[in-house]
């Protein structure tokens, strides 16, 4: 074979997809021989055989040997191989205007840690970045993990609100306008040592909803955020949809426009705030109850408008205005449907993930961007992430910082 071949290319390939098939089998499968591995993923023992010297180089897995029925002699140990879970760590970041949320997991997906802080909302610039940094770091400190062993760290996704352009930089941000052009991406990925991605968090939260939450068995998904603001997340063939300038979903000051402020904040006028203007509907204040009334139909615009434009499989509510459940879906759904002139009803269903589906939406982004530089091969599947963990640990950490 010459110098320059495309042969030697081809083969390294093809031993790097091996390879990866090989790892990916241990991560999901749990522990096997080299019988058990070949006959796993249907590829020859010397091909699995090849393949695992390597994988043991680069930490991904690692060798036990343990008596087992029918080994290759009477008491004589068979070598089992495993996948080693926390040869990376993935970490997903939120970052809102008075809270940032951190969670760590191994490469298997499972969650290792959790770490919620509240933030005073005028800190800027500097003093944001700081905290966030401060974050993390107190993640890994709560967790037990060692912070000098930073280098197995694979990856870093932090959600920010507003639009990120195509550089990884925010362009447009109402909530952080100190961090537009600003490389933040590349001043924690300095301080940290692995690559770090900056996103919308409405379309991170869209994604979780996508792989893990409410809408895991559908290809396209448009997510509404109903909080503090409103906004939207796309998910279109199973991928985000960022748009060319990175303003997919960017609709909140303009087809709900008639119920935020110039700040992109929602503005009530029977209450302070989206829940306490629900709850006093539920009480049955008139004032409240003709709010509502108002939000649901304008909303209804918008998003009858949004779903005839894409024909989404499903529209999730997210945001802490959907935590009227039924209160809201209900009357939505039927002021959509009149918006709508066709005969195509809209499945508009809640949230699964709630206030964690923004940061579960990091990390599953970090954990999908880490897939080829971690198995040297595209296309491999994603580790299931726990979510049941996260929602526990997040629920433990509420509770103890209430004590606090």
């Amino acid at each position: 074979m010459v110098p320059g071949d495309n042969g030697a290319t081809n083969d390294a390939r093809l031993a790097n997809a091996s390879g990866a098939r090989v790892a990916v089998a241990l991560r999901d499968g749990g522990r096997a021989t080299v019988a058990q591995l070949a006959e796993r993923i249907g590829l020859s023992r010397p091909t699995v055989e090849a393949t695992l010297p390597l994988l043991r180089e680069r930490g991904l897995v690692g060798m036990i040997d343990e008596h087992t029925h029918g080994g290759r002699g009477a008491g004589r140990p068979a070598r089992i191989f495993e996948f080693v879970a926390d040869a990376g760590l993935l970490v997903g970041v939120d970052v809102g205007i008075h809270r940032i949320r951190v969670v760590v997991a191994d490469l298997t997906g499972r969650i290792v840690a959790w770490h919620q802080r509240d933030i005073d909302g005028t800190f800027v610039g500097a003093s944001r970045l700081e905290s966030v940094k401060e974050a993390v770091l107190a993640c890994f400190e709560l967790a037990g993990i060692d912070i000098g062993r930073l280098s197995r760290l694979s990856g870093m996704a932090v959600a920010v609100s507003g639009m990120v352009g195509s550089d990884g930089r925010l362009t447009v941000s109402h909530n952080f306008p100190d961090w537009e052009g600003v490389d933040i991406a590349g001043k924690l990925s300095e301080e940290f040592g692995c690559p770090v991605t900056i996103e919308n968090d409405m379309r991170l939260a869209a994604l979780a909803e996508h792989r893990m939450g409410a809408a895991r068995l559908v290809d396209d998904v448009a997510y509404f955020f109903a909080g503090h603001r409103i906004s939207m997340g796309l998910i279109i063939d199973g991928r985000l949809r960022r748009g060319r300038h990175g303003a997919a979903g960017e609709i909140g000051g303009s087809v709900f426009s008639m119920h935020v402020d110039e700040s992109g904040q929602l503005r009530w006028e029977s209450a302070g705030t989206g829940e306490e203007v629900f709850r006093a509907a539920g009480e049955g204040d008139p004032a409240a109850i003709a709010e509502i009334e108002a939000f649901v139909r304008g909303v209804a615009t918008g998003i009858a408008t949004v779903t005839m434009a894409v024909d989404p499989d499903v529209v999730v509510v997210g945001g802490g205005l959907s935590r009227a459940g039924e209160e809201l879906l209900r009357p939505l759904r039927a002021a959509v449907m009149a918006e709508i002139g066709v005969p195509v009803r809209p499945s508009i269903i809640q949230s699964e993930l709630g206030a964690e589906s923004v940061v579960l939406g990091a990390l599953a982004l970090a954990s999908g961007q880490a897939m080829e530089r971690l198995y040297l091969a595209p296309g491999m599947p994603e580790p299931e992430i726990d979510v049941a963990g996260a929602q526990a640990l997040a629920a433990r950490e509420s509770v103890e910082g209430a004590r606090r």
